[in-house]
């Protein structure tokens, strides 16, 4: 704040700042209060000064404790008749909740060092230029976290930890009053403080591949309360439930002699709210693990599916699992981060994959002094186990690593331009670059590769994009001389090679890294892939020579 200013001395936990704008008002001679819970409910006690440089702006600091709802009022002069008129929206007592109290009221969080601003226009919803935008979520059916419950989403930053809701009266009902500005925002409820205990949105009310929910925010608004992890308000009366048998298929990641465990974990508490998890049997010999989960609750189920080993969690890649759940049901058998029903695919043996990412392409950033890697190949899995590159002799903002022996059937990482653990310095693919991309089930994107062969291979791309980095003259060259075409095709396409090695190993393969089919040792200068029993969609073709020099394209299969 300003000199100006004082402070309400105390010994307490909090510094908030209390401003109020009161342009369009006349002020009395008795100048402007504040009134509330925090200093005894008296108007005349609590004095707010003009802040220098505003106009019709009145603040002070006050020391609250923390971790408290307060209520107050704003006062026109020194006495309860210049109390503001506290608008409905913002009132404590609200319809969401089914209470009558005519105060403001605010969560005042535990950042000690941090100084709370509590932004009012006199008797307004929002201060000029903006809306009040008020949310209720009903935890009845969850085990409340200690942490607490919080709001994140793109009108806060996406932040799991920085947006606390208040549980305003008996119950488990909890509320949050923003201002915001016009437009659609997306946000999900945490019942915690952390990206795991996250709700699960339905697909009915989600929206994206993430399925957040959605507002769109012309006026003041107050959103119909939902239960946690739903579309509507919760059920007076029980809901149905019935019984789930989870099962997967693990061959494909199986790499290090079997596994400690393996889990699934999902949205409510039957499912431990994505937290400790259920821990699957293994069916006899085969790579299947399943288990049967009683009681869930109808509606939609989501989870995922994860694997433990020496300690580390390895979660699979994509979105969560969904299943509508109308009657006790069995989970289709899947491969280990795959959606496609079927067991898992073979895998080629443990191979060298090098990753090149480069830094030269239009737009790109300015390199680090570190550049990294991340995946869920590495023990650990993601920033624990992240691993720096070196930049290519000879080539500035070129960077690479190998990994001698890879053993998964795909993976899923991505780069990150100096430290792993600051966010933004993580490759962002917009949408027009996603084609080398997967959803990373909690708001962001992860690179996807499948190995098809057990030779070494180097995966090059710009940075943030999906179009390829530099690459070796040699892998250059090949990958200029091998060409299909037409693609995309509803018939067949011609994979032309221009090479002139002896022979090539062709294997097309979808989107889950199953192989369609394969062409070994072909030694014409063409090779014409019928459509067949193909169905629409996007496969892969990989291409080795008799040189061991590898490519791998993308077919798209039209109707």
């Amino acid at each position: 704040m300003t000199a100006a200013m004082v402070t309400m001395s105390g010994l307490f936990a909090k510094k908030v700042a209390i401003v109020v704008d009161m342009t369009g008002q006349t002020v009395t001679a008795a100048g402007v209060h504040v009134a509330g819970n925090f200093q005894g409910w008296n108007p005349s006690t609590s004095v707010l000064f003009p802040v220098p440089g505003k106009t019709g702006f009145f603040g002070n600091i006050f020391d609250i404790n923390a971790g408290q709802v307060i209520e107050f009022k704003a006062i026109n002069g020194d006495s309860w008749g210049g109390a503001e008129g506290v608008p409905a929206i913002c009132q404590k007592g609200h319809s969401l909740n089914g209470q009558s109290n005519d105060n403001r009221w605010m969560y005042i969080d535990s950042m000690a060092n941090d100084t709370s601003i509590i932004n009012i226009k006199y008797a307004a919803s929002a201060p000029a230029g903006k809306y009040a935008v008020r949310l209720a979520v009903d935890l009845k059916n969850e085990t409340v976290s200690s942490n607490g419950v919080h709001l994140a989403g793109s009108l806060q930053g996406w932040d799991p930890a920085k947006t606390m809701m208040a549980n305003l009266y008996a119950g488990k009902l909890y509320e949050i009053i923003m201002t915001l500005d016009t437009g659609a925002h997306q946000y999900k409820f945490i019942n915690g403080n952390g990206w795991s205990s996250s709700e699960s949105v339905p697909s009915t009310c989600g929206v994206g591949n993430d399925k957040n929910r959605e507002i769109s925010v012309l006026a003041d608004l107050a959103v119909n309360k939902v239960c946690f992890g739903s579309c509507v308000a919760c059920p007076a009366a029980p809901i149905p439930t019935y019984s789930l048998r989870f099962q997967v298929d693990m061959s494909s990641s199986n790499c290090d002699g079997g596994f400690d465990s393996v889990t699934v974990a999902g949205a409510g508490a039957k499912l431990t709210a994505f937290g400790q998890g259920i821990r699957m049997n293994q069916m006899g010999t085969s790579g299947i693990y399943a288990f049967t989960v009683n009681d869930l609750d109808s509606g939609e189920a989501n989870f995922k599916f994860r694997f433990h080993k020496n300690g580390n969690t390895n979660w699979e890649g994509g979105d969560n699992r969904v299943l509508a759940l109308t009657k006790n049901d069995t989970v289709k058998v899947t491969c280990f981060g795959s959606r496609v029903v079927g067991p898992c695919p073979s895998k080629p043996a443990t191979s060298k994959i090098t990753f090149v990412v480069d830094f030269t392409g239009t737009g790109a950033p300015t390199p680090a002094s570190k550049i990294y890697i991340i995946g869920d190949f590495t023990k650990p899995q993601w920033q624990a186990g992240a691993v720096e590159m070196t930049q290519i002799a000879g080539k500035p903002g070129i960077y690479s690593v190998s990994f001698d022996s890879i053993c998964p059937g795909k993976v899923n990482y991505k780069f990150t331009n100096g430290d792993v653990n600051i966010k933004t310095n993580e490759e962002d693919y917009d949408s027009l670059n996603r084609s080398c991309v997967e959803s990373n089930g909690i708001g962001g994107f992860n690179r996807v590769y499948v190995r098809t062969v057990a030779s070494p291979v180097t995966v090059s791309y710009q940075f943030s994009k999906c179009v390829t980095g530099y690459t070796s003259v040699s892998e250059a060259a090949f990958a200029s001389q091998v060409t299909l075409y037409p693609n995309p095709t509803n018939d067949y396409s011609v994979l032309a090679f221009n090479d002139r090695s002896n022979s090539h190993n062709v294997t097309i393969l979808d989107l889950a890294g199953k192989t369609i089919r394969t062409y070994n040792n072909y030694e014409l200068a063409t090779l014409k892939i019928e459509r067949n029993e193909l169905k629409a969609g996007i496969y892969f073709v990989n291409v080795v020579n008799s040189d061991n020099q590898s490519a791998t394209m993308k077919l798209m299969i039209q109707e």
